[in-house]
């Protein structure tokens, strides 16, 4: 007690806060209390005791929800606040982590567990909004919302937290009934897992576009919302120019609420249809010609527009040769 008394003045801090809480948590629970304080001197070393009273408070937060969390809090905490270092960061994320665990102490540790690699790519501002999102699909879907919160670190980078929503929308709709009629999740964290990397090899305008037509997919296929998501790349890297790329999306996405067969066959054909229309001023009208008349066969016959988009029909390849 006296050296700790020693260390919060010499680190300009008032002791009756810290006792205070203190004695808050020896009321919800005495083990926890005890290691608190046996872990105060390894808090102090690696963060300093100026961060001790949010510590304590959120340490609180925790034990009037989960006492097993708290005690691994209180273990493995000092650690991950130490590998921080920034004082104002690691401020911040004992703030937000306190709001968390207020709400969800599962959503409140696992922020905790991510939080040097978030603050590393999310500026301190933001945090909060990116982890709102967590915290709403954990109230509905606690596996999908726990999952994001792991992913936050490699998601920030490569897309703005305005598309986050549709981005899990997308792999939301990737979650199927197994044979016992339970949720089957491997699609979701599949996609959680691996779709940052995917999305990172598109042009950033284009990102948002690429998950829309995804998810429009993947509500009548989750196969085919897979599909879309792992060719896209190539799909787009084989198209000549970034006013290509954008006009081949937005008609994808017409044809995706359509039909998602058409819709891939569609994605599938463009580079070659492209690259054979040429590059002439005209080559935009004569590509639009080729759509509408794939429309229009798919307005009555939703084979026939398979068939037609993948050029497999005489009337898609009499309207390439028209194009041509």
């Amino acid at each position: 007690a006296a050296a700790l008394l020693e260390r919060l003045e010499q680190a300009h801090v008032e002791p009756a806060p810290v006792l205070a809480l203190l004695g808050e948590l020896e009321g919800v629970s005495g083990k926890i209390a005890r290691a608190a304080i046996e872990a105060i001197p390894e808090l102090d070393r690696r963060a300093g005791c100026r961060v001790l009273i949010p510590w304590l408070d959120m340490c609180v937060a925790l034990a009037e929800s989960s006492g097993a969390t708290a005690l691994k809090y209180v273990k493995d905490s000092p650690l991950i606040l130490g590998v921080i270092e920034d004082g104002k960061r690691q401020q911040a994320v004992l703030s937000v982590g306190l709001e968390l665990a207020e709400d969800d102490p599962n959503v409140s540790w696992e922020f905790l567990k991510a939080s040097p690699q978030i603050v590393a790519v999310v500026p301190v501002e933001q945090v909060s909004g990116w982890l709102e999102i967590g915290v709403e699909v954990a109230q509905s879907d606690p596996v999908v919302g726990l999952e994001y919160i792991r992913q936050i670190p490699i998601l920030a980078p490569v897309l703005p937290l305005a598309g986050v929503r549709d981005w899990l929308t997308f792999g939301m709709k990737l979650i199927a009934p197994n044979a016992f009629g339970k949720p089957d999740y491997l699609g979701t964290m599949e996609f959680l897992r691996t779709s940052p990397a995917i999305l990172g090899d598109v042009e950033a305008p284009l990102r948002t576009h690429v998950i829309s037509i995804g998810t429009l997919l993947a509500v009548q296929s989750p196969a085919a919302g897979i599909a879309w998501l792992s060719e896209s790349p190539a799909l787009l890297r084989g198209l000549p120019s970034s006013p290509w790329r954008l006009k081949i999306l937005q008609y994808a996405a017409l044809l995706a609420e359509w039909d998602q067969e058409s819709a891939l066959s569609y994605a599938r054909r463009s580079p070659d249809l492209i690259s054979l229309l040429g590059e002439e001023s005209s080559v935009f009208d004569r590509f639009e010609n080729w759509f509408k008349a794939g429309m229009e066969v798919l307005s009555y016959s939703p084979e026939g527009a398979r068939a037609y988009f993948a050029a497999e029909s005489q009337k898609a390849l009499s309207s390439v040769e028209n194009a041509l």
